[in-house]
């Protein structure tokens, strides 16, 4: 069984989530993210064991994350016939994809609400302007600023801008174990995990500023 939550308001997920745990009143739930692992690893957890009561539930935080291709047909089709009950919170999924899922029989769980009305624009013309999205409460215009920014400057030059505003946050909170300080942190480990590992250095910074 697979079903996808897809919202960028942590309290729709959150509330979904919890729905579908108690729906599905498995006696195990567990909870993973992309840092275990990978979208293929989900094949790990197609045969539940045949000794427990209830199919567990696999609850897999942000796992298609630039990675929707990687979930294909096939692998869709054994994850629904399998008793083990996938559930996957994701931030935002592409609508052409959201459309392939649901015509798969994919159960997608997606926040209807009105997006912000709030400026998204990361400053054309303006590279100072990037700095705004560090401020943005709300994920999705953080998002957009950022693709707006990463379409018109090198992700060097807005990371430097990046770096520039956190600390300057960081030095105004005067809280060392703030959320200003917590981001920076994020945003030099995603940084040097990029050029370690060889993985894009926009997607790294894309994820650290969605998920902070």
């Amino acid at each position: 069984m697979l079903t996808i939550v897809v919202a960028d308001a942590k309290p729709f997920r959150t509330t979904r989530i919890a729905e579908l745990v108690t729906t599905y009143n498995s006696t195990e739930v567990i909870v993973l993210d992309d840092t275990f692992m990978s979208v293929a690893d989900l094949e790990q957890y197609l045969y539940p064991s045949l000794f427990v009561i209830n199919a567990p539930l696999v609850h897999v935080r942000f796992i298609l994350d630039t990675k929707e291709k990687d979930l294909t047909p096939v692998l869709i089709k054994k994850l629904l016939a399998s008793p083990t009950i996938f559930v996957l919170e994701e931030l935002s999924l592409s609508k052409p994809f959201i459309t392939s899922l649901k015509k798969q029989g994919v159960e997608v769980h997606l926040d209807e609400a009105k997006p912000s009305s709030a400026k998204v624009s990361a400053g054309k013309g303006n590279l100072f302007g990037v700095t705004n999205l560090v401020t943005m409460p709300n994920k999705k215009d953080r998002w957009m600023a950022y693709q707006a920014a990463i379409a018109e400057y090198p992700i060097e030059a807005i990371l430097g801008m990046l770096y520039w505003k956190v600390r300057d946050m960081v030095l105004k909170e005067r809280d060392p174990n703030g959320s200003y300080h917590t981001l920076y942190t994020k945003l030099l480990e995603a940084h040097s995990l990029a050029w370690q590992e060889g993985t894009p250095l926009v997607l790294a910074i894309e994820k650290t500023l969605l998920l902070y």
